[in-house]
């Protein structure tokens, strides 16, 4: 049975960890994540901008098949901007798993608050955030 026939799990992950950050990059010798510039605020000349960024997820206490995705929403509209979707699998709940994307410059419309939120078979397992400001506000 491919990963694709086999049925969804029931069993909900844990969301260890969530970061934002400039990039994340796999050491190839140990398969360590190395996180540069890990951030919750972007400063920004004027609105609307765009902005490169990376995210770093850690997920545990999962078993078999997952969809993954990865939700960017504008919070004070609830306009979902942007989207990634995968697949995981878990072989036992002793485990973890973490990963990272390396995302295309993202839409800041405006000023406020935008979140990352983690769903893993349609469930929301929780997230993080970035402050967009102007420049020379803090």
């Amino acid at each position: 049975m491919t990963q694709e026939e086999r049925p969804l799990s029931k069993v909900v992950p844990v969301l260890v960890a969530v970061l934002v950050c400039d990039a994340a990059i796999a050491d190839p010798t140990t398969g360590k994540k190395n996180l540069i510039g890990i951030f919750d605020r972007v400063n920004v000349r004027s609105f609307p901008t765009q902005q490169p960024m990376s995210l770093y997820v850690k997920l545990t206490d999962a078993e078999g098949a997952y969809k993954v995705e990865v939700r960017y929403v504008q919070t004070n509209s609830g306009q979902e901007l942007a989207r990634a979707e995968g697949k995981a699998q878990f072989a036992s709940r002793l485990g973890s798993l973490d990963f990272s994307i390396s995302l295309p410059p993202l839409p800041i419309p405006s000023e406020g608050r935008y979140e990352f939120q983690i769903w893993a078979n349609d469930v929301y397992l929780g997230g993080t955030f970035i402050d967009a400001a102007p420049r020379g506000q803090q």
